[in-house]
């Protein structure tokens, strides 16, 4: 697989290190849309949202060569026109949008023209909407190694999204059994970081992977009927850290383990303490490289 037959198209944050891994593997990389500062992407949402006329004049030009084979599409901010705009610039490739969310919080999957390939990582949504199941990936390159004497036992972070008040809670019966926590909880929205006490300002993900291993356990609270793997489960089990997680599906991950994962609502809560007083299973590198993202384009455009 030539990694210059792929060009990859994702809607990119201010600091983004899903963005900035995949360039380091030397695809085409490049965001949707121009006008990245907030002012216009600001003006350019008020201008989608509305539904004004020539959109176009948003739509990032594709790189010019010829040897590009396959475009993927990452979901964020991805609308049936921008992918009908992008055809005709380039017929002759073949397509395939990749759902990083949940099919009812972004694009809907039958809005997709046809000659798109759809894939999740969600099984539901799979089997709903007939899409391919992708398996979950990691950037090995974020791969690190836990300090020998971290300073909390379990580690949140992450946005509200209507949980907040039930995490809170679960912080509190953790400190009622005496142990350490840091729970860091963001607004859904930068204009909204004020609106909450406790709130706190969005870390880059270098921050947070110095927290990580500064932690014997991280929190995961999906929402529910939500089965698929996330990106914290898979840190877990790449760092060689316990996950503390309400994730149904999780004893499906080929990575499962007891001593790795604690499952909310089946486990015993009071034995947490004890969970995180024992050893870790530590997987071989050999393993994981089974899940690096290399492999992942591999089941997408390698296997035909």
């Amino acid at each position: 697989m030539n990694n210059k037959e792929i060009c990859i198209i994702r809607a990119k944050l201010k600091k983004d290190y899903v963005y900035d891994a995949i360039s380091h593997y030397g695809y085409y990389i490049q965001t949707p849309y121009t006008g990245n500062s907030l002012f216009f992407r600001i003006f350019r949402e008020i201008w989608f949202r509305c539904n004004l006329p020539f959109k176009k004049i948003w739509y990032r030009k594709l790189y010019k060569d010829n040897s590009i084979k396959w475009i993927i599409l990452f979901d964020p901010l991805i609308t049936p026109e921008y992918i009908e705009w992008l055809h005709s610039k380039r017929s002759d490739c073949k397509f395939l949008l990749l759902y990083e969310n949940r099919a009812d919080k972004t694009i809907r999957p039958d809005s997709v023209p046809k000659y798109v390939e759809k894939w999740s990582y969600d099984d539901d949504d799979c089997k709903q909407y007939s899409m391919n199941k992708f398996k979950q990936y990691f950037f090995l390159e974020y791969k690190r190694t836990p300090k020998h004497k971290p300073k909390y036992d379990v580690l949140y972070l992450g946005r509200d999204k209507g949980r907040a008040e039930y995490i809170l809670n679960f912080e509190k019966q953790l400190n009622e059994m005496g142990l350490r926590t840091y729970f860091h909880i963001c607004a859904d929205r930068q204009f909204l970081r004020f609106k909450k006490r406790y709130y706190k300002k969005l870390l880059t993900y270098d921050e947070y992977l110095d927290l990580l291993i500064d932690s014997k356990a991280i929190l995961n609270i999906v929402p529910e009927g939500q089965t698929s793997v996330t990106q914290r489960e898979m840190e877990a089990a790449f760092d060689g850290i316990k996950c503390i997680t309400n994730n149904k599906g999780i004893k499906t991950f080929p990575l499962y383990d007891e001593s790795i994962f604690f499952l909310l609502g089946e486990d015993d809560i009071n034995t947490i303490p004890e969970f995180l007083s024992t050893d870790v299973k530590i997987y071989d590198y050999e393993i994981l490289t089974n899940y690096d993202f290399y492999k992942g384009l591999e089941q997408l455009v390698g296997i035909r």
